[in-house]
C-alpha cells in the first residue's frame, strides 16, 4: 500500500510539474510542430517527385507525339500529291477517250455515209 501511495504521488508531482511548466509546454508543443513539419516537407518531397516524373513522362509522351504527327503531315502531304497528279492524270486521260471517241463516232458516221452512198450508187 505503501509503494502505490509512493506511485501516486510521483505521478501526481509529474503531472502537476507538466502542467505547471509552461515552458516545457511550450518546448513539447514546438516539438510537436516541428515533427508535423517535417512530416509535412517529407510528404510535399514525395508529391513533387511524383509531378516531376509525371511532368517528364508526358513530356516525352508529347514529344513523341509532335514527331509522330509531323511525320503523318509529311506522309499525308506526299499522299495528297499524288493523288492528285492521279486525278489530273486520269482527267486528261477521260478528256482523250472522250476525244478519241468523238473521232471514232465521226469516222463511223462518214464510213457509213460513204457506204450509203456507194449502195445507192450500186443499186442505180
Amino acid at each position: 500500500m505503501r509503494v502505490a501511495a509512493c506511485a501516486s504521488v510521483l505521478v501526481a508531482v509529474s503531472a502537476v510539474e507538466t502542467s505547471a511548466n509552461p515552458i516545457r509546454r511550450v518546448v513539447s508543443m514546438l516539438q510537436a510542430m516541428q515533427k508535423k513539419i517535417e512530416e509535412d516537407g517529407e510528404r510535399q518531397d514525395k508529391l513533387f517527385a511524383k509531378f516531376q516524373c509525371y511532368c517528364e513522362t508526358n513530356a516525352a509522351k508529347l514529344a513523341d507525339s509532335v514527331e509522330e504527327a509531323k511525320a503523318k503531315i509529311e506522309q499525308l502531304t506526299t499522299e495528297i500529291q499524288a493523288s492528285t497528279e492521279e486525278r489530273t492524270q486520269t482527267v486528261a486521260d477521260l478528256a482523250a477517250a472522250k476525244e478519241n471517241r468523238a473521232s471514232a463516232q465521226k469516222a463511223i458516221e462518214d464510213a457509213t455515209a460513204q457506204r450509203n452512198k456507194e449502195a445507192k450508187e450500186f443499186e442505180e
